[in-house]
């Protein structure tokens, strides 16, 4: 009998042991974990700072070609006004014109590239907030409220992981465009999407061959943007 307890003994030692090892694995691959998303936190949030400085500039860019273009139109006023009296300033008007068209086209210009750049800040947002692991510094939630508040974008939990954007509609900023899905054996399901999409689940299907839900929100924002302009019906529902 006390032989056997004694082999008994060993084995729960060896078991102990085994387990104890796997547990220590298991806390440090956490380690690295968050090691790798904190440097993925840091240059994500480096990348939008500086998306955002280029944002402030080209602002500034665009109200000086503003005010040049307020002061040809004055000028073409002007020149239109004499034209009545004096054909001579014909060429003058003409010339007048032809510098406001340019003008208003170079203003035209820097306003979808300011849009553009506009998206990509936000994106650089989107792919922090995906990106940031579950078990991040009270500045990663910081971050994300100030976002929530400025940029309309939240992750709200529940059956699966609901993401929620606002601020889509330039018509209507506050009403909220969402999707839903939930991770089920190393497979994504979409369980809500609002407004409906119609190639969403093709996406879903991409989503699960390439395992890249950043990719997969952003795609999703996109087709909202483009529902929202297109002028896709879509209703308000609560979180």
């Amino acid at each position: 009998m006390d032989g056997g307890g004694g082999v008994d003994a060993v084995d729960l030692r060896r078991s102990m042991a085994a387990q104890r090892l796997a547990f220590e694995r298991q806390i440090a691959d956490g380690r690295e974990r968050t090691k790798a998303s904190t440097s993925a936190f840091s240059a994500s949030l480096l990348s939008a700072r500086s998306l955002a400085n280029h944002t402030i500039s080209h602002r500034e860019k665009l109200k000086e070609l503003k005010d040049r273009l307020r002061k040809l139109e004055a000028d073409l006023a002007e020149a239109l006004s004499i034209q009545v009296s004096k054909g001579t300033k014909y060429e003058l008007t003409r010339e007048s014109i032809s510098n406001a068209t340019a003008t208003n086209e170079q203003l035209r210009t820097l306003v979808i590239d300011q849009r553009a750049r506009r998206d990509e800040y936000r994106h650089a947002i989107e792919a922090l907030e995906v990106n940031s692991d579950a078990t991040g510094t009270n500045n990663l939630e910081e971050a994300i409220m100030w976002y929530k508040k400025f940029l309309g974008f939240q992750v709200v939990g529940g059956e699966g992981v609901k993401f929620v954007f606002s601020k889509i509609d330039l018509h209507n900023p506050d009403i909220e465009f969402f999707f839903c899905i939930k991770l089920n054996k190393d497979r994504y399901n979409l369980l809500q999407c609002n407004p409906s999409l119609k190639d969403s689940e093709e996406l879903v299907k991409d989503l699960n061959c390439t395992n890249d839900l950043f990719k997969f929100v952003r795609i999703m924002r996109e087709r909202f943007q483009a529902a929202a302009i297109n002028g896709t019906s879509y209703c308000m529902l609560s979180l």
